[in-house]
């Protein structure tokens, strides 16, 4: 197939390229190289003795990401900017996405948040919690009424 260009100016290259961009997201939703909210994958697993949170986060930085955590949940959040590699070029797909993100997950068991770890390494943000002790019944002796 023979491409014939034609320039119109910057301006209107620009907006025939955001009308065809929409009308490829109507028809495939993961052609989008907008920004809009995503949701990065999370795995969270349980040991015995803690509870951990890993999250795909590539293509961030440590400083670009929040993190929260308490008893139940942990938060996470940040921006992924735009790579612009190419100045004068044209998406032929795009897939990635960027922009906002947040997520929360509920945890399998109460944690101590006070003492909560991240670390971030190879695009994966790891988050260490250690669980609190579980309440184990306490036995009331009974004696008899005086």
């Amino acid at each position: 197939m023979t491409y014939i260009k034609i320039d119109f100016g910057n301006i209107f290259e620009d907006e025939l390229q955001k009308a065809v961009d929409e009308v490829f997201h109507l028809v495939r939703p993961s052609f989008k190289k907008y920004e809009y909210m995503w949701r990065p994958n999370i795995d969270v697993y349980e040991s015995a003795d803690e509870v951990i949170v890993l999250a795909d986060m590539a293509g961030l930085s440590k400083e670009e990401l929040h993190v929260e955590a308490d008893r139940d949940s942990v938060t996470i959040a940040g921006i992924r900017k735009t790579t612009g590699l190419l100045q004068n070029g044209r998406y032929c797909q795009a897939e990635i996405p960027y922009g906002y993100f947040e997520r929360s997950v509920s945890l399998p068991a109460p944690v101590d948040a006070a003492g909560a770890s991240a670390s971030y390494t190879d695009g994966i943000l790891a988050v260490r919690l250690t669980k609190l002790p579980a309440h184990k019944p306490l036995r009331v002796s009974v004696f008899p009424a005086k």
